[in-house]
């Protein structure tokens, strides 16, 4: 994870995993809206799994915990609130 750019409004990260890797269960302390840039890769919520690849969007709730598990090369911008950050259930 990279981020891009902040400010006091937002911040851009940029994700970037390679097939088979895994983004384990964390939640952002903001909304999130994810834009895939390439790739596929499925988001495993208690509820729902929800399918992602190029060119598609998904906003999550604030403190919505999830995992993401990346099928092809994916990248994707996440957009947060400033100050935000992302909690990984490791550090709770």
């Amino acid at each position: 994870m990279k981020q891009l750019t902040e400010n006091p409004a937002y911040k851009v990260l940029q994700v970037a995993l390679a097939a088979g890797e895994e983004m384990p269960r964390h939640f952002a302390t903001s909304d999130a809206f994810i834009i895939v840039e390439q790739g596929e890769a499925v988001v495993f919520f208690t509820d729902q799994e929800v399918s992602l690849h190029a060119g598609s969007t998904l906003a999550i709730p604030a403190t919505k915990p999830h995992t993401l598990v990346v099928k092809q090369d994916f990248r994707s911008n996440v957009i947060l609130a400033g100050g935000s950050r992302i909690q990984f259930s490791d550090q709770v």
